[in-house]
C-alpha cells in the first residue's frame, strides 16, 4: 500500500463526510484531458527552471513516463479543478507482472484523480453560491526517482492540494516494486527494527540539519520522531523510497514534524552509516 503524510490521510479523512452527489459532477463541469512529457533530467537540475507540477523522466530506457492533466470547467468556462497525475509504461512490454502492476497502478492513479475529494469540495462550495477566487487542484507528479534496476523500482511523489486557504496542503507518496513479482514492497522487508531505524533518522537529523534541533524541536528529535512513528504502528507511518546508491530516504512534508515555516526535511541514510538496519533483500551488486 502506498504511503502518504499524515496531512493527506487527514484531509482525506475529513472529505469522507461530503455527500457523495457532489461526486458525480451534479453542476455538469466540462471536463478536458490531456498528456504531457515529463521534465528532462538536465532541466531538473536547475531549480529555478524546474517545473514541480511536471514529472522527471525515467532515468531508463525501458520505462516511461508521462503526465496526465485533466482540468474541470464550470458553466462559464471557468477553471474549476485541475489535477496533474503520472502515467508508467514498460517498453514493448504489457504481459510481465511488473507492466501489469503498473497498469492497476495507473487506473488507480487516474481513477483518484477523477474522483479527487479536492474537486469534491469545489463542486460543494460553487453549489452552495460561492465563486472561488482561485480553481482548486490536486498535483502530485513523480518528483524523483530513487533506485531502477533489474531488482526493483522505486520513485517519490511530492505534490500538493488546494482547496482555499493562504496555502496549499502539501503531500507526498512513495512506491517501490518489485521488479520480477511486480508487487509493492514494505518496509519491513528493507528495514530490521523500527526502534533502529529512528535512531537513525534521530542521527540523519545531527548531521543533515543541525541548525533545526533547537529552533525547531525544543523537546528534542527524538521525542517529535516517537509521536510521529507511535509504536503501534509499526512501520506503516514512514513515507520512504530507496535512493539510487540503495540509502534508505524518508520524507517529512511542511507541518508534520515543525512548524510549516521551517519547512520539509528529507533524512537519508545510508547503508554504510548503519549497516545493521538494512536487511539482506535486494542488496547492491
Amino acid at each position: 500500500m502506498h504511503t502518504k503524510t499524515f496531512l493527506s490521510a487527514l484531509l482525506s479523512a475529513l472529505l469522507l463526510c461530503a455527500p457523495p452527489a457532489a461526486a458525480e459532477n451534479v453542476l455538469n463541469d466540462r471536463a478536458e484531458e490531456y498528456a504531457q512529457p515529463p521534465q528532462m533530467l538536465e532541466e531538473v537540475q536547475d531549480r529555478e527552471a524546474r517545473d514541480w507540477s511536471r514529472s522527471v523522466e525515467s532515468p531508463v530506457s525501458w520505462l516511461t513516463i508521462e503526465d496526465h492533466v485533466l482540468t474541470f470547467y464550470d458553466k462559464n468556462d471557468i477553471k474549476a479543478y485541475r489535477a496533474v497525475y503520472p502515467q508508467i509504461e514498460l517498453v514493448d512490454d504489457d504481459s510481465s507482472p511488473l507492466a501489469k502492476a503498473f497498469i492497476a497502478w495507473n487506473a488507480e492513479i487516474g481513477t483518484g484523480a477523477w474522483h479527487s475529494p479536492i474537486r469534491t469540495l469545489s463542486e460543494e462550495a460553487r453549489s452552495d453560491g460561492y465563486e472561488l477566487p482561485f480553481y482548486y487542484s490536486d498535483i502530485t507528479p513523480i518528483s524523483q526517482w530513487g533506485r531502477v534496476d533489474d531488482q526493483l523500482i522505486s520513485f517519490f511523489m511530492e505534490g500538493s492540494s488546494y482547496a482555499g486557504g493562504a496555502h496549499a496542503i502539501p503531500h507526498v507518496d512513495a512506491y517501490t516494486f518489485d521488479r520480477k513479482t511486480g508487487r509493492q514492497i514494505a518496509l519491513d522487508e528493507i528495514v530490521t527494527d523500527r526502534t533502529m531505524l529512528i535512531a537513525a533518522l534521530e542521527a540523519a537529523f545531527q548531521t543533515q540539519y543541525p541548525g533545526t534541533i533547537g529552533r525547531d524541536f525544543p523537546g528534542g528529535v527524538m521525542e517529535t520522531l516517537l509521536e510521529q512513528h507511535p509504536a503501534e504502528k509499526g512501520l506503516s507511518s514512514f513515507c520512504w523510497y530507496m535512493a539510487a546508491d540503495g540509502s534508505l530516504v524518508i520524507y517529512y512534508p511542511e507541518a508534520v514534524l515543525a512548524s510549516y515555516a521551517a519547512g520539509p526535511f528529507t533524512l537519508t541514510i545510508a547503508r554504510q552509516d548503519a549497516p545493521l538496519l538494512f536487511t539482506a533483500a535486494y542488496p547492491m551488486e
